[in-house]
Parts: C-alpha cells; sequence; structure tokens
C-alpha cells in the first residue's frame, strides 16, 4: 500500500517583484543583455568596426548608449545617442530624406562648403542629400539573440 504524499507552495511576492522590477532582478539584467547587443550591432551598423569605414569623427558611434529606466513602473530599456545630427545620419537629407526634396540654399543663389578632405570651398545651386543610414533600427533583431 502506498502512503498518501501531501505537499503545498506559497507564492513569495516579494522575490516575484524583486525578480521583476530590481536593478538586479533577472528581468531587468536580460533587458540589460539586449540593450547592449543592440548597441554593439547600432555601433557595427555606423561602420569602421569590422567593416568598411563610413565615419569622420566616431563621435556619433562612441555617443551610442544603453540605459535601464522604469516607464509605467516597469523596466525599460533605452538605447540612442543625444548627438544633434544623429536623426539626419538614420533617416536621410534631401531627396533621401522625409522630405523627398532636394536642399537649395535658403539666403543667397549657393550652398557654399568644405567637402570632407579637401581644402577648398564648394558652390552649389542644390545638392541631393544624404542617404539614410538606419542604423538603431536595423540592430533591433539583436535584441533576440
Amino acid at each position: 500500500m502506498m502512503a498518501a504524499v501531501q505537499w503545498s507552495h506559497q507564492l513569495d511576492l516579494g522575490a516575484v517583484r524583486t525578480l521583476l522590477t530590481s536593478p538586479t532582478g533577472g528581468v531587468v539584467r536580460d533587458l540589460l543583455r539586449r540593450g547592449l547587443l543592440v548597441e554593439t550591432q547600432a555601433k557595427r551598423n555606423l561602420g569602421g568596426i569590422g567593416g568598411p569605414k563610413r565615419v569622420d569623427t566616431g563621435r556619433l558611434r562612441a555617443s551610442i548608449a544603453t540605459v535601464v529606466v522604469t516607464r509605467n513602473n516597469e523596466p525599460a530599456v533605452l538605447v540612442g545617442t543625444n548627438v544633434n545630427y544623429a536623426l539626419f545620419v538614420h533617416d536621410g537629407t534631401g531627396l533621401y530624406g522625409p522630405k523627398h526634396a532636394v536642399i537649395r540654399p535658403r539666403r543667397g543663389k549657393f550652398l557654399r562648403f568644405k567637402p570632407r578632405g579637401s581644402r577648398r570651398w564648394v558652390y552649389a545651386r542644390q545638392v541631393k542629400g544624404m542617404r539614410p543610414n538606419p542604423f538603431l533600427a536595423n540592430a533591433l533583431p539583436a535584441a533576440r539573440g
């Protein structure tokens, strides 16, 4: 004859809350790990790290950071940059940007600029703009890893 076995359990809500919301809890650690994967991929997407060099100074690439925040009392992770020209790199400008129009001077007849690596000024009535490099959007699939 087999003896009856009885057991019971009690849910420790404090431990569950710690697991879900504490900065040292498993959920926040996993969010941070995934955010760092996205950050690393975004930096690679900007170029120069194991790929073609598409950077001038590296300021934008170096500014990409991952931060753990709380939104609506739930942990979240933000990956981004505070460099003011990042949106133009990400979304493009001119014909390739959101307005899909060439860039023309606002005052005067010509645009004046020095191309990268040149000492001479260039004058143009219009320019096409810069193609987008959605380095952050393209890095999001890295979060699955």
